[in-house]
């Protein structure tokens, strides 16, 4: 028990603080400047432009390239996690539509279910809670991680952003599918998908990764949650999450109840135990990820609905991470 509350405190660490460092940068200095929000808006384009162009793509290499690739049962594992991501993303846009709001708000639930924060919150959970004496920087369970995630970056910078935009277009903003795609898109996203792939190709061509770049994969993921959370810090200035509270609570549900059933119960059936159900079971009980809020900033989505989403979820990790440290080891 002591050692789950060490690893709980350590993981929502990481969590919180960046997070609270971008928005006392926001509260102590760009508050009080005259074009404050404009500036704060650039910094947080520029350090998720940042995060995707120099810390995803290496991370996202070096984890492949040393990775069990799908094959058998494993190949079950990445569309479990693009199912995950679907049903999230439908039940938010429902739980939204059904309760009356409007398509901006639609569109933002939408991206709030379907987007969980599983490459940075995710990873420093797999990283503190599933290290071993054998895998002390927890490579494994990253592995078994970016298995669930092979097609969460393609859904996210294909699908997902460009839907929540089109969810979210109203009157004369309304368009097709395919202006809303082109007006969505960030040809940058495309370098993660490309480190993914440079890293499968050195995994299929067999060649032995140096001992040197040992662990070093657990760095980039805690460097992207330091930068992406600085992002989110400063995006918070626009959060309400009083006024935003019924949907708060809507999502929550969603993401720690809905989901992790719906993972961890397809997975036993399918006859997963072990390192993939754990992993599984963590990825599915993450909160609205980064990347949603980095979306609202980029494709200009409702910061102030995906910002509060954001901080309720994850300030619940206070209740799931613990629940998390007694669960998933018993699961192995």
């Amino acid at each position: 028990m002591n050692d789950a509350l060490g690893r709980s405190l350590a993981i929502l660490a990481w969590m919180v603080l960046p997070v609270v460092a971008g928005f006392v940068l926001w509260r102590i200095w760009l508050s009080r400047l005259k074009d404050g929000h404009a500036l704060a808006s650039r910094i947080a384009r520029t350090s998720s432009q940042a995060s995707i162009v120099a810390l995803i793509p290496p991370m996202a290499m070096l984890v492949f390239w040393n990775a069990s690739l799908p094959a058998g049962p494993s190949a079950a594992l990445p569309f479990l996690g693009l199912t995950v991501h679907l049903l999230g993303g439908a039940a938010g846009w429902l739980l939204a539509r059904s309760s009356g709001f409007d398509r901006p708000v639609q569109g933002a639930c939408f991206l709030g279910g379907a987007s969980s924060n599983v490459l940075t919150f995710g990873g420093i959970v797999a990283v503190l809670l599933l290290s071993t004496p054998e895998d002390p920087h927890g490579e494994q369970a990253l592995g078994a991680m970016q298995l669930y995630r092979v097609l969460e970056a393609p859904f996210y910078y294909l699908v997902a952003w460009p839907v929540a935009a089109y969810l979210s277009s109203t009157g004369p903003q309304a368009s097709s599918w395919g202006a809303t795609f082109r007006r969505s898109f960030r040809p940058v996203t495309l370098l993660p998908l490309a480190g993914m792939g440079v890293g499968v190709l050195l995994n299929l061509a067999k060649i032995h990764r140096p001992g040197l770049l040992d662990g070093v994969s657990s760095w980039f993921v805690r460097g992207n949650v330091l930068l992406l959370g600085v992002t989110v810090g400063l995006t918070l200035r626009r959060a309400a999450v009083g006024r935003q509270l019924s949907l708060c609570l809507g999502i929550s549900a969603i993401k720690f109840a809905l989901l992790p059933c719906a993972a961890a119960g397809a997975l036993w059936l399918l006859g997963f135990r072990g390192l993939h159900l754990q992993t599984a079971l963590v990825c599915a009980s993450m909160p609205v990820a980064f990347m949603a809020v980095v979306g609202a900033n980029l494709v200009g989505l409702d910061e102030e609905v995906l910002g509060s989403l954001w901080l309720f979820t994850t300030a619940a990790m206070v209740v799931i991470v613990p629940l998390l440290a007694v669960v998933v080891p018993r699961l192995a």
